[in-house]
């Protein structure tokens, strides 16, 4: 894991926008929304078994807008170049939630109602729940073939 000093700083925070998440079957999908001036560029960057990605931002007038998969564990690096200097906000994906760390950057963390419970995100359990409800509910016509429909009997065709 990437490792950073954590500094303390009396800026005061800055609402900067959000960082959405769903939860999937073992990883998660992040969209920020980064609030940018004209004279400003944020950059995201990413830390998985501390290799860094840089994520590709969708410039839009007065906001950058990423997407991008992470697992537990990546560290998430959003910096903001100003004309007064580098603003920086780190978040942690953890098992069950993003955590942000203190920064002068301020963002909104949300978990998506469109995300798969925790608790089934990472369990054999789901998938057995899955199966066992659409084999209960299938239609008997995985056993059929087309020979036993008297429509499909190619035989008839072309006599």
């Amino acid at each position: 894991m990437t490792t950073h000093e954590v500094t303390s700083t009396t800026e005061p925070e800055e609402y900067r926008g959000s960082l959405v998440y769903t939860q999937e079957y073992g990883y998660k999908l992040v969209t920020m929304t980064v609030s940018v001036a004209p004279d400003e560029q944020s950059h995201v960057t990413s830390y998985a078994y501390n290799i860094p990605a840089s994520e590709e931002a969708e410039r839009l007038q007065g906001v950058d807008l990423y997407h991008f998969a992470v697992t537990d564990e990546t560290q998430i690096q959003l910096t903001i170049d100003t004309p007064a200097g580098t603003k920086e906000g780190w978040y942690t994906v953890q098992p069950d939630t993003i955590l942000a760390e203190p920064s002068p950057i301020d963002m909104d963390v949300i978990r998506s109602d469109d995300s798969i419970p925790f608790e089934y995100a990472y369990t054999q359990e789901a998938l057995d729940e899955a199966l066992s409800h659409y084999a209960d509910n299938m239609p008997n016509w995985l056993n059929e073939t087309p020979r036993s429909y008297p429509a499909y009997d190619l035989d008839d065709f072309g006599r």
